[in-house]
């Protein structure tokens, strides 16, 4: 059976719903370092930074992804997921909780 291009233009954007278990937590200089649990899949290596807005209005999150150098070098993540602001604060907790 040949795959129809004309049908992938209605693309509806489906809500999923992200178990997330923070399992391990280390406080290093200047990020803490990670391993989570998203929906039975294992992510080791993500790092959670707090940093400063460059005009100086506050400060926000970033959480990061393990990733890798391509030969062209630029980084290039193994794993990722949508982070939406409702689960930064249960990640935070959880790291909070093993810190």
């Amino acid at each position: 059976m040949a795959i129809s291009k004309k049908g992938s233009s209605t693309k509806e954007s489906a809500k999923v719903t992200y178990s997330i278990e923070v399992t391990r937590a280390k406080e290093l200089e200047n990020c803490i370092m990670f391993d989570a649990k998203v929906n039975g899949v294992m992510i080791y290596g993500m790092s959670y930074k707090e940093l400063e807005r460059k005009d100086g209005s506050g400060s926000f999150v970033k959480i990061d992804f393990p990733s890798r150098k391509g030969s062209d070098g630029k980084y290039y993540s193994h794993a990722w997921f949508k982070i939406e602001d409702s689960m930064i604060g249960d990640i935070e907790k959880q790291i909070e909780a093993l810190i």
